[in-house]
Parts: C-alpha cells; structure tokens; sequence
C-alpha cells in the first residue's frame, strides 16, 4: 500500500471533500481524507491496481491543483485524533 499527502489549497468546503473523495475512490485509491484545515489530501493506494499519476489526475479532475506532496500521512494533528476517534 502507497500513502501519500497532498497539499491542495484550493480545499474549502465539504463540496471540495467530496468531490475529491467521489474522484480518487473512482480512480482506484482505497482510502482518502481530506483536512481542511491543512488543505491538504491524504490517500492509501494499491500501485498494482493505480498508479501515483492516476491518483494525481483524479485530484485535478475534482478541479483542484495539487502544489506539493509528501510520503506518508500528514494531516493536522486534530483530524488525524478524529480520524482515530471515528474507528475505534
């Protein structure tokens, strides 16, 4: 599995949220948070079933540009205890 965050400032809203969440599961990707916050997207993916490009593409699909991106998961602090919180 491939993680990887994105930082996308054009995230504003849930409408941002979901349209990136509708577009990467779409693509492929197994698991995305997006952190308002942050601005930034969060994805697990498998590269055998998507490739990082593809990921990348479903983003600017949404209609958002992607300005940096980092391994691993980097969300702020308070979303990843909520995200936490929500699956125990």
């Amino acid at each position: 599995m491939t993680e990887l965050t994105f930082e996308v400032p054009g995230v504003s809203c849930q409408h941002c949220i979901n349209s990136i969440t509708q577009e990467t599961k779409s693509a492929g990707v197994n698991d995305v948070e997006v952190d308002l916050d942050s601005k930034r997207v969060y994805v697990a993916f498998d590269p055998a079933k998507v490739s990082e490009q593809q990921v990348k593409e479903a983003i600017e699909e949404a209609g958002y540009d992607i300005a940096g991106q980092q391994e691993g998961k980097a969300l702020s602090i308070a979303n990843q205890a909520n995200s936490r919180l929500k699956f125990l």
